[in-house]
């Protein structure tokens, strides 16, 4: 008889008849493979991913409709492509296959050769990330974004752990497709499970105690819905083998899948006796991977030469027997190579090692077993692997690239490559490098020499520069002096760019603000100064009732805002372009479309009405909202199409007509936020059952597919907001924690309601914020937020800076405030605290008691232009601008001050 259970081997073509429950995920692959030319099938470890490839994917195909070329890592990537083209080609391949045109040149032929669509199957492909190097990589990418974007009937699908997911962006920011078409393989169900304990049994006439399948899945994963495939297939494999009473099984005469074991005389029943007889599977393979090892002669030499097959990283690592050796060697340990052949046959026969490769490599059967093979590493050992693995990497970059290791990498190894026992190639590599520092230290030594000689002149020259900068402060001085002592504005603005010709600083630049807005608002009787009212002041009119809201449009072409009973849109030099009603309801959130050719408003009735900008209006629907965050109801996209938070499931997508295009509807409580990237590529929503969905573009069938879940927060999210890089959310929760995270869930920065500041040196409580956004230019966070859980109607506004990791700055913290705003350029913020509404500058504020508040603004609700040239508040029934481009101030006084004369 036959098994029918894989112990550890991964399901092949010819695995079809003991291939259950995973129907589903078949269809799903073989729908998407034909998307787009590059498919990525990822998950954690153990939920069948390369199984469900090459024997599912597989027997979806004829063999006339694919080539199907199954590519590993080996010693290197793009070396091993190679062969698999090579090996596959019935014409001898012309080219060296190195570079992307050799690869493009082969492929075109490989195809000619077979004329079938070529696949080429990245197996294990997180390999590349934990074995490579950059220049591996940086070729790779090349080559595969070569082929991609090729007429060739090629593609490709790459097949990793989800947990190295995150490495794969290098490859987005060349091929920007990269992410856009790929398979999450989730654990497999109790249900399907019950197809795959029930379907190999009924295949290979095995019978079923009733209830045997119920019981080992509880016992497999008690109270879980999913089941671990790895430990199934062991679980089954040795029921099966106590069934037919051959455990331990006999080296060399039993494999898992289709293998041969002794004849029954009887049928073969698995029964609820023979599930008790098992044990426990808590460390299963642990259990396994111990009870095969103490039947060798000497267990610690056998141990030795499976740590010889995991990587730093805890995963497996292919190897032929000169690479066991030397790993072995790099332990302390020296085992005689023909002892070294022996014991990796005896795994290979006990089914914990796969047989070589055309490659000559080894390597263990799972990653499972490598897991278990590294809990038994001491800490000690993990360094030196960890140190070993970095020499072996920077020996295959200097070989590529003849680049020697710096001395922070030297030190990094800090001498201990003595315990490791390495070859002569990488000793010499080592000799090599420690030489080249030394050589550089001595040359160090010279510069000093030299630069000691120069201190000299260095001095003189400081003492000049001390003389000049005393004299460029003077002027400051009188620039700031200027502002109280002067009558008209152009005596201060000549004085203010003076003073900035002589030193650029805050004292010089406030001074210039102050002095040009105060010029073009009292330009008096001269002419010119009537024209630099006109071109840099904007003059709105009053409308009918006072403006409770204003923004700008993102082209820059339209300033938009609300009133109690109307909504308004000007032009940008201050002209009324419409206005129109706004309903019989208040309105809570408006919004104007990229090009300023739509806008969009939702009332407190929850109606969502959208508008041309000349007030047509274009449709009318329901949408939903949390009375928390008004902000984010609705989003405009790049073509015009609205999304927002549904009154029935959880969003909607709609055309410009009202139409749905498409809806989405997988959290299991309300909607709170919606957002878009600025890319268009992603969207996200944020519920209150603690969750965020996010869904990617699938620019294939242009609809929304699922992406990800983010799943650290524990309470009500309230507001959700990508980055400027499109790859980053920030989000804001019920349970008081600000989150920084990736949209492949991986945690930023997370927080709960205290920010360590450098400025006050203590912690500073920002209480429970309920609405977080980053500024325009990425560079900043903008929070709203409570001092009580449930207290809204006294809220407050804070901000912190952000680094390009999006870590919050530890110096980023800024005082509760009414009110702030972020210019896009960076370089300045406005502040409302109370009545006073200032214009402050970003790098030299410093709250309390800061010196540099450049400009005093009249108003409320400040916000900046697009550009970052104007700042506009909201004076009851009009609006107020100030231009506040320093550059252009700087030069107009400069001509002032040269042409004095002209205006005495």
């Amino acid at each position: 008889m036959k098994s029918p259970f894989k112990f550890l081997d991964s399901y092949t073509k010819d695995d079809r008849e003991i291939f259950f429950g995973r129907d589903r995920e078949i269809e799903e692959l073989y729908h998407r493979v034909f998307e787009s030319k590059i498919m990525l099938v990822y998950g954690v470890s153990g939920t069948g991913k390369s199984s469900l490839i090459h024997c599912g994917l597989a027997n979806k195909f004829q063999d006339t409709d694919w080539l199907p070329i199954v590519i590993r890592r080996g010693g290197n990537i793009i070396e091993s492509m190679a062969v698999g083209i090579r090996s596959a080609s019935i014409t001898e391949q012309q080219s060296k296959l190195v570079t992307p045109a050799d690869f493009k040149k082969g492929v075109r032929s490989l195809y000619l050769d077979h004329y079938k669509p070529v696949f080429f199957i990245f197996d294990q492909f997180e390999e590349l990330f934990i074995f490579g190097d950059k220049e591996e990589r940086r070729l790779f990418i090349q080559i595969v974004k070569s082929l991609a974007e090729s007429e060739l009937q090629c593609r490709f699908i790459f097949v990793m752990r989800e947990e190295y997911m995150a490495w794969v962006t290098e490859f987005e920011k060349f091929i920007s497709t990269f992410f856009s078409n790929r398979v999450r393989i989730e654990k497999m169900s109790h249900s399907n499970a019950l197809e795959a304990i029930n379907g190999p049994c009924n295949a290979f006439n095995i019978s079923l105690e009733e209830g045997f399948a119920e019981s080992l899945l509880e016992k497999l994963s008690p109270g879980e819905t999913d089941v671990e495939l790895t430990y199934l297939q062991v679980f089954l494999d040795k029921i099966y083998r106590l069934a037919v009473g051959i455990l331990p099984p006999p080296r060399g005469e039993s494999k898992g899948g289709l293998s041969h074991d002794p004849e029954l005389k009887e049928g073969l029943s698995f029964t609820l006796d023979l599930l008790s007889k098992v044990g426990n599977v808590s460390d299963l393979l642990g259990s396994f991977l111990e009870e095969q090892i103490s039947l060798m002669e000497n267990p610690d030499t056998a141990m030795s030469v499976l740590k010889a097959f995991i990587s730093g990283k805890g995963t497996k690592r292919p190897a032929n027997e000169p690479e066991v050796i030397d790993n072995i060697r790099s332990f302390g340990k020296e085992i005689p190579s023909e002892k070294v052949t022996e014991l990796i046959q005896s795994f290979v026969k006990l089914r914990v090692l796969r047989d070589k490769d055309d490659n000559g490599r080894y390597e263990l059967r799972h990653d499972a077993l490598a897991e278990k093979i590294y809990d038994k590493f001491s800490t000690a050992e993990k360094e030196l692997l960890e140190i070993r693995q970095f020499i072996e990497n920077s020996y295959q970059s200097y070989l590529k690239r003849k680049i020697l290791l710096s001395s922070d990498d030297l030190s990094y190894i800090s001498n201990k490559d003595s315990l490791l026992n390495l070859n002569s190639e990488l000793k010499g590599f080592l000799e090599e490098s420690r030489k080249h520092q030394k050589a550089k230290v001595k040359v160090v030594r010279r510069l000093i020499f030299i630069s000691s000689i120069a201190i000299v002149l260095l001095i003189a020259t400081i003492v000049y520069t001390l003389i000049k900068s005393n004299r460029a402060n003077q002027s400051v001085s009188n620039a700031k002096n200027s502002i109280s002592q002067y009558t008209r504005p152009i005596d201060k603005l000549c004085s203010a760019g003076d003073a900035w010709k002589a030193k650029k600083g805050e004292s010089a630049k406030e001074a210039l603000l102050k002095a040009f807005n105060d010029l073009i608002r009292n330009p008096g009787k001269v002419q010119d100064f009537n024209k630099l009212r006109q071109v840099y002041l904007s003059d709105f009119k009053p409308v009918s009732s006072p403006i409770e809201f204003a923004q700008c449009s993102q082209d820059n072409r339209f300033i938009y805002g609300y009133s109690a009973d109307s909504i308004f849109i000007w032009s940008k030099n201050g002209e009324l372009f419409s206005g129109f009603s706004c309903g019989k309801f208040p309105v809570i959130s408006l919004l104007m479309s990229d090009d300023g050719e739509n806008i969009g408003a939702v009332n407190l009735d929850s109606m969502l009405t959208v508008w041309d900008n000349k007030g047509n209006i274009r449709f009318i629907v329901k949408t939903g909202y949390n009375f928390v965050n008004k902000n984010q109801i609705f989003r405009f996209t790049k073509d015009n199409k609205i999304l927002k938070i549904s009154d029935k499931t959880d969003a909607d997508l709609i055309d410009i007509k009202g139409i749905i295009v498409q809806s989405f509807d997988l959290h299991k409580g309300s909607v709170n936020a919606v957002d878009i990237s600025d890319d268009g590529k992603f969207i996200a929503t944020a519920s209150s059952d603690s969750t965020i969905n996010v869904w990617y573009l699938n620019s294939d069938q242009q609809r929304f597919d699922f992406y990800n879940t983010i799943t650290f927060h524990h309470d009500t999210v309230w507001s959700i907001d990508f980055a400027r890089n499109n790859r980053y959310l920030i989000s804001a929760s019920a349970e008081g924690k600000l989150i920084v995270t990736s949209i492949n869930n991986e945690m930023a920065y997370n927080s709960r309601s205290k920010f360590y500041s450098s400025i006050y040196d203590k912690e500073i409580s920002i209480g429970f914020p309920f609405f977080a956004e980053f500024d325009e230019s990425g560079s900043g966070i903008l929070i709203q937020s409570t001092e009580l859980k449930y207290d809204r109607e006294k809220s407050f506004m804070a901000a912190m800076y952000v680094d390009r990791y999006y870590h919050i700055a530890q110096t980023g913290n800024i005082n509760k405030l009414d009110y702030l705003r972020y210019s896009p350029d960076f370089k300045y913020l406005v502040l409302v605290s109370g009545d006073d509404v200032s214009l402050v500058s970003r790098s030299a504020f410093v709250w309390p008691g800061n010196n540099y508040r450049l400009l005093k603004i009249s108003g409320q609700k400040p916000f900046f232009s697009p550009d970052g040239r104007y700042v506009y508040s909201i004076c009851g029934k009009h609006l107020e601008s100030w231009f506040i481009d320093i550059e252009t101030i700087s030069v107009i006084a400069l001509d002032l001050y040269n042409n004095w004369d002209n205006y005495i």
